[in-house]
């Protein structure tokens, strides 16, 4: 990459860095495309992005073993470290037999939980021992964020030994009470599996996935948990009760009875969240958080998901937080405008019963 072409690319990450965007879309034959507050927007006063330059910023981001898993794989996402005061998660893809990348800007500092919204009753169970706790939401509702910011909580308040497997490695966390060790599937370990199959031997206290990839990892994960690890594990869906539905779903169906008594027996709690554009810019998180009380436990076990919505919503005082009862906190604070909540509320009805409440 020459030193023009570096220049440029330094040039359009540091700008949109200021202007506080969360991604960054490259392909060729357009304009760089920037995320911001959740909205996409073609960056005019940059140039055409061409093939060449896309391939020139490949040699520039990638080592010579990740450009081989690159071309064996078709793709890859690696973290990037620019001028050593911005973190990037790069995603680099084809398309019609061309290149693309996507990069997500990732905050220097962790945030404490207080500072993301989350609800108190999450931040309280990275004091428990074992179990299984899963952080969930859509692709970039930010639970890397949310998970680097319970590992802070331990790290700081706990003498525990905490390992990371991840894909890749986002916050680069410093130790301070607790032993840790962050392990980037591609780079320190091979595969996802061998990565967590090794996990049960080692004198470790606390774990955490970036993914759940494969029903075998799912598996695992929930083999740690009953074997007195703390998991934190990162998976997609889009509310808590779904997660569980998503998770047992990939069990055959003469091993789901088996599957739903591993899992309620696990399970300390599934946090669900959002991001949704903040009145005066930015996006503020809207929480969901469901607690395994005994009355969920027995729920997940007979199978009956159906009913966890309503306990979710009727067990506020337990320290459980419903979706759109914290929509409509933020919605009449003045956080979220009105008319932007309504796009996200799961149950409209409900939503708009709990903004007539004062």
């Amino acid at each position: 990459m020459s030193a023009t072409e570096v220049a440029i690319f330094q040039k359009i990450l540091t700008n949109l860095a200021a202007q506080a965007v969360s991604d960054l879309y490259l392909r060729a034959g357009s304009q760089p495309v920037a995320r911001r507050d959740g909205e996409l927007s073609v960056e005019s006063d940059e140039a055409t992005v061409s093939a060449d330059f896309l391939e020139a910023i490949l040699a520039y981001l990638l080592t010579p073993q990740q450009r081989q898993i690159l071309e064996q794989q078709k793709q890859i996402t690696i973290g990037y470290n620019f001028a050593n005061r911005l973190r990037l998660r790069v995603s680099v893809f084809y398309q019609h037999g061309l290149p693309e990348l996507t990069m997500r800007f990732i905050g220097s500092s962790v945030k404490t939980t207080v500072d993301l919204g989350l609800p108190p009753a999450l931040a309280k169970l990275t004091s428990r021992q074992h179990g299984l706790i899963l952080i969930t939401g859509p692709f970039g509702s930010g639970r890397s964020t949310t998970v680097a910011s319970l590992l802070s909580v331990i790290n700081h308040r706990q003498a525990r030994h905490i390992v990371t497997i991840e894909e890749p490695i986002e916050y680069a966390l410093l130790a301070d009470k607790s032993l840790l060790d962050q392990r980037e599937v591609g780079q320190d370990v091979n595969s996802w599996e061998e990565a967590v199959s090794d996990l049960p031997n080692e004198d470790c206290d606390v774990i955490a996935l970036s993914r759940l990839p494969s029903g075998q990892i799912i598996n695992q994960a929930i083999d740690l948990a009953l074997g007195g690890k703390l998991v934190l594990a990162v998976t997609e869906s889009d509310s808590s009760v779904k997660t569980i539905e998503r998770l047992l779903g990939q069990y055959k169906p003469d091993d789901q009875d088996s599957a739903r008594t591993r899992l309620a027996d696990a399970l300390l709690a599934i946090s669900f969240q959002q991001l949704i554009p903040r009145v005066g810019g930015g996006r503020v998180l809207v929480p969901e958080l469901l607690l395994n009380t005994p009355p969920v436990k027995s729920i997940i076990q007979e199978g009956k998901y159906y009913r966890l919505n309503n306990l979710l919503q009727t067990s506020r005082a337990e320290g459980m937080m419903p979706f759109d009862f914290a929509l409509a906190q933020l919605t009449q604070t003045g956080e979220i405008m009105q008319e932007i909540a309504i796009k996200y509320a799961h149950d409209l009805e409900l939503f708009k019963a709990l903004l007539q409440r004062s």
